[in-house]
């Protein structure tokens, strides 16, 4: 058997399978195993190019022995031991992969941070390690130039904006086959077969070092299109949307209880009757997520941490029972024929699932206390919502006790539960509660059992957490996708608080389109349920203690330009790929700072002029983006990137669509450039005002107003 890429050492075979020992020395994208001069097995493999770093370490008096412990090598004292220089000082040459790392010197036996490199970070205990950052060198992918169909074979063209990518080498691995191709200045065609279904491609590119692009996915339904892309998600929360059956009403009295945490009337009826008096269709949303609807804890319950205010299970995530709904929401009837009416309308439901914890009040926590953890830590400390020392066993608050998922039982009795809540009531999709806090044995066997059912079935994970560790549920033995909370600071720090500027947001938005493994199942956003709306950080009321403010100096929007602010927001994000979600009431611009004050009842009622324009850019974006392809299944271009202006391109094929931000005090007339492979006749339409723009000689001179954002399509 002979290798087609260098560097691993030791080959072995035994019957059915394949081991690998050693490491690739080179950057490839794909591994192919030969025998014969017949292909048998083809990996995809990712491959970061390492990078030369010299550490140095100069002692102010005689030292034996010097090492470098980071996390590259599993903070190990004893495997990068330094050289002695005829100077006396200590060196060591590393190869390291692109990233960001933390390291010390040991230097015998006391670890120090490094005096050459003043960049630091906590180390956890009360000191430092020191910070490396090896940038990696970025490969840009092609755009999809064109795409046909014919005997049987999916012909899709690629090619650059321009002839200096000559040379570049671009790897299509379609059903277990690789094929290779030098892009020539001109284009590159790959032909591969197709069935009836879906087919997915998985493209790279890498350039004449050897450095490697990320993959980028390609999918066709040659059946009809995939239905996820093409979904734009509303957040409710059911007791805070709409009272359409006053009979159930039953808020908890108590006192000391606060309206804000207590029952609002909210039901299963006011959704419904919102979807047939048409608000979901004059938005343009398709899918609509329930919060979660299982019966939950009667009465209010003191919070155990500071100031220990009293809460009611308004919100759905306190559990009691597996298989009631709530009765001030509804009964299983009045579920099911809300479900039905938003199927009849080309809506889409998904269900809310709790699988981290239950309330105590929960029979399970009495029948099976083998279940669950403990909130006692060894010294007697509460583990309650430390989130990130402990954050498999941390509970929620002293009555959620947290599920110990290392009991098989506990799984397959939630599993089973779950699959019994889907198929009873025809959910569509999940959103799935606090997935970092609950181990992957869990989510393994519950992905495999709603697979096997289920199909199109959406899987939506929660995870706060780096990119990295979203990433790490993300497989076909896991999720589909998670939010992209690292992607929502940055639109909040730049859309609503002026931090940053569109560099910086471009940035992040290229991090999240070539990282994620499959970005069109990502869900952006620019709100939730857990964090003050928008318009409370846009108008500049999240100073101080943001919890405290909604108790006691609630937000109310005062500056007109925050209306501004939230529609630029909106047109990033339903202009750029994956399963955006919107937060009921920000399509109006509510405002409210931490919960349950960004949890107000939603107004359907004399919206003022500004409310009203906020709804009225939203659904002109949403309903535009469910029909663009560009814009859902597209490729991203920049072709102007300033820190107060910023212009992008999303294009498919021969379809291509022009988004326009500018925060200048002045508007933005500019001449740009097209790509080649716009065609040379025909004009950009705004999506707002109707502004046509004229091609001309390979160009477009767009006059964009001050502090406004716009959205080009192209028409022939």
């Amino acid at each position: 058997m002979k290798k087609t890429a260098q560097g691993y050492r030791v080959f072995r075979k035994k019957i059915g399978l394949v081991i690998f020992l050693g490491y690739l020395i080179t950057s490839v994208p794909i591994f192919a195993l030969e025998e014969d001069d017949k292909v048998n097995i083809s990996i995809p493999v990712s491959v970061k190019k390492s990078q030369a770093r010299l550490f140095s370490y100069a002692p102010e008096k005689p030292v034996e022995k010097v090492a470098v412990a980071g996390s590259f090598n599993g903070w190990n004292t004893n495997s990068d031991i330094m050289t002695k220089t005829d100077s006396g000082n200590f060196e060591i040459l590393m190869t390291l992969p692109p990233g960001i790392h933390s390291y010390k010197l040991v230097v015998d036996g006391n670890w120090i941070t490094d005096p050459a490199n003043p960049a630091k970070s906590a180390d956890g205990f009360g000191g430092f390690n020191s910070i490396l950052k090896i940038e990696e060198k970025k490969v840009r992918l092609p755009f999809q130039k064109e795409e046909s169909v014919a005997d049987g074979k999916w012909n899709i063209d690629f090619s650059y904006f321009d002839s200096s990518f000559k040379g570049y080498k671009l790897t299509l691995y379609h059903r277990g086959k690789v094929e290779e191709k030098i892009y020539d200045g001109n284009s590159v065609s790959f032909s591969v077969p197709h069935g009836d279904g879906l087919e997915t491609a998985h493209l790279w590119a890498s350039d004449l070092a050897g450095s490697v692009s990320p993959m980028r996915i390609i999918m066709k339904n040659f059946s009809e299109k995939p239905s996820w892309p093409q979904t734009v998600i509303y957040s409710l929360m059911t007791d805070r949307f709409y009272n359409g059956d006053k009979s159930n009403d039953n808020p908890v009295i108590m006192e000391g209880l606060s309206p804000k945490a207590n029952y609002a009337g909210g039901d299963f009826r006011g959704i419904k009757d919102k979807i047939e008096d048409g608000y979901f269709s004059r938005l343009g949303v398709n899918c609509i997520w329930l919060s979660p609807v299982a019966d939950n804890a009667d009465g209010a319950f003191k919070d155990a941490l500071p100031p220990h205010r009293y809460f009611t299970g308004y919100h759905g995530y306190w559990p009691v029972s597996s298989l009631k709904t709530e009765e001030r929401f509804g009964s299983d009837d009045e579920l099911k024929d809300m479900i039905e009416t938003a199927h009849a309308n080309g809506i889409k439901i998904m269900a809310d699932m709790v699988f981290n914890h239950v309330h105590d009040q929960h029979p399970w926590y009495a029948e099976h206390p083998e279940w669950f953890g403990t909130p006692d830590l060894p010294d007697g400390e509460k583990n309650i919502r430390k989130f990130d020392e402990y954050p498999f066993t941390t509970w929620f608050d002293s009555f959620l006790p947290s599920f110990d998922y290392s009991d098989s039982a506990a799984v397959d009795a939630q599993v089973s539960n779950a699959m019994w809540w889907i198929e009873e009531f025809g959910f569509d999709a999940c959103r799935l509660d606090a997935v970092k806090h609950i181990p992957r044995n869990f989510w393994k066997s519950f992905a495999s059992a709603v697979r096997r059912r289920f199909s199109d079935f959406y899987t939506l994970g929660e995870s706060i957490a780096s990119r990295k560790d979203i990433n790490s549920f993300i497989s076909p033995e896991m999720l589909d996708g998670q939010f992209d909370f690292p992607l929502y600071w940055h639109i909040r720090d730049v859309f609503a608080l002026g931090k940053g500027n569109f560099k910086s947001l471009s940035e992040q938005l290229m991090d999240s389109l070539e990282n994620y493994k499959n970005v069109y199942y990502i869900s952006p956003l620019m709100g939730n349920h857990d964090f003050p709306r928008f318009m409370a950080y846009a108008d500049g009321d999240m100073v101080g203690d943001e919890k405290r403010i909604g108790w006691e100096n609630p937000p109310r929007v005062d500056n007109p330009e925050s209306y501004a602010k939230i529609k630029k927001a909106f047109t990033f994000l339903l202009t750029n790929p994956g399963i955006p979600m919107i937060y009921y009431g920000d399509e109006i611009a509510m405002t409210g700072a931490s919960d349950p004050d960004n949890r107000r009842m939603m107004n359907f009622d004399g919206l003022g002029k500004e409310e009203q324009s906020v709804f009225d850019h939203v659904a002109k974006l949403v309903k535009f983006r469910l029909k663009s392809d560009p814009i859902t299944l597209g490729c991203h271009s920049d072709i102007l990137t300033e820190d107060k202006r910023w212009i992008y391109m999303k294009h498919y094929f021969q379809q291509s669509v022009i988004v326009v931000f500018n925060d200048e005090d002045d508007s933005l007339k500019l001449d740009i450039k097209l790509p080649a492979y716009v065609p040379g006749k025909g004009s950009y339409r705004s999506i707002f005002t109707g502004r046509k723009y004229k091609i001309s000689r390979g160009k477009v001179k767009l006059n964009v107003g001050a502090g406004v954002s716009d959205v080009l399509q192209f028409e022939r």
